[in-house]
């Protein structure tokens, strides 16, 4: 049995990772964008896993044919010596990677010293591999030499691609970028005077957007190295932000961080440079010059299967470089500099802005319609951009205390699936999902018993558990939501103009909006709950938002408040529970204290069968002096019983809050903690982040009375 394994491997060694390396760097080009679209931890830790086999197998590869030099082999099968060099070249190529991954993530990008050394390594175990063929076998030298040059070319863009996204050299770029020129701000006041009646509505043309967003990128990538814009772009940034529409901000912002995502993540910075586009035709040009020197070379003593995976390699080299080209093309990237640049011929103008017109039909926001709930009769319009065309995953998770409690995911919202015969297109989807998550469950179950083996405490499982939750929906993000959002964060900074007034947007944690007494009710008995820790807030406000939404009776009418505020209470603790990493300045000691409120829940109604409904009601009926009084969930119930003194106004009240407490987390946070979630489907604080620095809304205690001096 060893015997015929150890044939096998001998006779397909070298072709099979061939093969894979090839299949893995096609895997990566097309579906590593997923990424930033679907927010799905199983499809990024497929990507990461496919990112960093590819790699390791060409490396290996490399190695395997290096070592074959210096050993001699009886198979019958064996590969061709000048062939083995020639996919050598190859395989070097591929460690140059994709331009849509060049660092999983940011922390990859301090690591391109030793990338460079790898790829030196690699280099001269090609080097010897030549050295050991060509001089008795020149057969295949020049096609080789063609695709090893455009190999070091491929390999040179990714060391720059990763120096240049490392922190250091993210630094001196955002410094020496310049801006686009002083009159394209009155350029785009002057495009957003083609305004829909109603202000909420999308208007813009999509290549419109982006010409926008890389404006405004220009200016708020300074962000990204925690700098400061300067009084005039804060000043325009107001004035636009102030006239479009909510959904427009929606799609300029995201444009944004998408151009962010690739500064960090892909080769964008190492490609979009004339030099580049000279030295990626020459290396395409040597790929292609290596098809025809092999089509026309003599064949006939090398195996038919080694020629077919020659073959292979060349056609999806060539393929590969197609792919990428095509990207680039159509790129944000390139639909900005046609925007923004002229090429000094009207008859090439007007061809490229009526490509992009054409192409903006295809890239219009696109919405479908979704249930609030599996027994509520309320829908609404959410975003479903195709896939292809998706910058984010469009999406919002869910967390709950009480579905922890009863250890089950909270509510999903659903779209209405588009059907094939009697299938959905989600259960298909979905399936092989399930599938994992069943593994990953037992995985989790064999592993807390080894843990308990050991002799953890049973509270510190618990505590572990809850920091990391399972239960957690992800659901579909509403419109409507994102307009209330616009419109809260746009009301409140109006006059964000002296610095005590920006300071206490920037400082608001729900208080400053009880204070102004919204709709004219007295909300100052509420003003001790946005008091103390703000992860203590946040799961007091989390559990009355819950006990209030299960308490009344359903709606008849529509009540998006209500709504939007169960969708922001269970966000932001999934925000608190699940996100730690980048909440962490604001997280405190959240997973403690969210296992103390489910502590005393256990012992309260461990023995009653219910669900969430009925132990909200049980919570809400319970007397504020019982022995429990001083617990988490008592606290949440009192607030929901002072909630209740405001009648159906409370749902206005309770959003508002929890819009404040969402722009606090959001704006309390460095850039370079909100853009390392693009590569993981983004998430709704990036938003709201670069939203409250459009509208100004940063300040820092230590200005004081300097704020004039920075921005005025």
């Amino acid at each position: 049995m060893f015997s015929s394994i150890w044939v096998v491997w001998n006779e397909w060694n070298i072709r099979g990772f061939v093969i894979l390396s090839l299949s893995l760097q096609v895997f990566l080009i097309l579906f590593a964008p997923l990424r930033k679209k679907i927010a799905n931890h199983h499809i990024v830790s497929l990507l990461w896993l496919t990112y960093l086999m590819a790699d390791w197998v060409a490396a290996f590869a490399i190695g395997v044919i290096s070592n074959n030099q210096g050993n001699s082999c009886t198979c019958a099968a064996e590969v061709d010596g000048a062939l083995q060099a020639f996919w050598g070249s190859f395989l070097l190529l591929h460690l140059g990677g994709p331009d849509t991954i060049v660092a999983f993530s940011m922390e990859d990008s301090s690591l391109w010293p030793r990338h460079l050394l790898g790829l030196l390594f690699q280099i001269c175990a090609a080097i010897y591999i030549f050295v050991q063929i060509f001089p008795n076998d020149k057969s295949m030298a020049i096609p080789t030499m063609l695709v090893f040059l455009a190999a070091i070319t491929k390999n040179a863009e990714r060391t720059l691609a990763l120096n240049l996204s490392s922190h250091p050299r993210l630094r001196e770029w955002v410094y020496s970028q310049h801006m686009i020129s002083d009159d394209a701000d009155n350029e785009l006041i002057e495009e957003l005077n083609v305004q829909a009646k109603e202000e909420e509505e999308a208007m813009l043309a999509e290549s419109i957007v982006v010409k926008h967003a890389y404006y405004f990128f220009q200016i708020f990538k300074v962000f990204l190295i925690d700098f400061l814009y300067t009084g005039r772009q804060r000043a325009i940034s107001r004035r636009y932000f102030h006239k479009v529409s909510a959904m427009d901000a929606l799609r300029v912002i995201s444009v944004e961080l998408h151009f962010m995502y690739e500064v960090l993540h892909t080769k964008a910075l190492a490609i979009r440079s004339n030099w580049s586009y000279i030295f990626r035709f020459i290396a395409f040009t040597n790929i292609v010059t290596a098809f025809f020197l092999f089509n026309r070379l003599k064949k006939h003593h090398l195996l038919e299967i080694d020629v077919e995976i020659t073959y292979f390699l060349l056609l999806g080299g060539i393929a590969l470089d197609a792919i990428a080209l095509v990207m680039l093309i159509f790129s944000d990237w390139t639909v900005a500099e046609i925007k923004w640049c002229n090429t000094r011929s009207f008859k090439l103008d007007a061809f490229l802005h009526k490509l992009l017109s054409a192409m903006d039909v295809l890239r219009v926001p696109r919405f479908a319609i979704c249930e609030s709930g599996p027994h509520a009769n309320v829908t609404y319009v959410v975003l479903d951009t195709p896939l292809i065309f998706r910058r984010w995953s469009e999406s919002i998770y869910a967390c709950n205390l009480f579905s922890e409690f009863f250890k089950e995911s909270p509510r999903k919202m659903y779209k209405h699936d588009r059907h094939w015969g009697i299938i959905t297109l989600s259960n298909i989807r979905n399936f092989p999902f399930h599938i994992t998550e069943k593994i990953i469950s037992c995985f989790h179950q064999a592993s807390e018993t080894i843990i308990g083996g050991c002799g953890l405490r049973n509270t510190e499982r618990k505590l572990k558990m809850i920091a990391n939750t399972k239960y957690v929906s992800h659901n579909p993000f509403i419109k409507k939501l994102w307009i209330f959002i616009f419109e809260e964060v746009r009301r409140k900074s109006k006059d964000a103009q002296d610095h005590t007034e920006v300071s206490e947007i920037f400082e608001a944690r729900g208080d400053l909006f009880l204070k102004s007494s919204p709709m004219g009710c007295d909300c100052r008995n509420l003003l001790e709950y946005t008091e103390g820790t703000f992860d203590f807030n946040i799961i007091k406000w989390h559990l009355a938002t819950e006990i209030c939404y299960n308490w009344e009776k359903p709606f008849t009418a529509r009540n998006d408040e209500r709504e939007f505020s169960k969708i922001l209470s269970d966000y932001m603790l999934y925000l608190l529970l699940n996100q730690s990493n980048l909440v962490s300045a604001m997280a405190g000691i959240a997973q403690m204290h969210s296992e103390s409120a489910l502590i005393p829940l256990r012992r309260q109604f461990s023995d009653v069968t219910m669900d969430v409904e009925g132990l909200c009601k049980r919570l809400y009926e319970t007397p504020s002096g019982n022995s429990y009084s001083a617990s988490l969930p008592n606290l949440g119930a009192d607030l929901a019983r002072k909630m209740e003194i405001h009648g159906d106004r409370k749902w206005k009240v309770i959003s508002g809050v929890w819009v404040e407490m969402l722009s606090y987390t959001a704006i309390h946070i460095k850039g370079e903690a909100h853009v390392k979630v693009l590569s993981k489907g983004g998430e709704l604080l990036a938003f709201v982040w670069l939203l409250m620095l459009h509208f100004g809304c940063l300040y820092k205690p230590e200005w004081g009375g300097m704020f004039n001096q920075f921005w005025n």
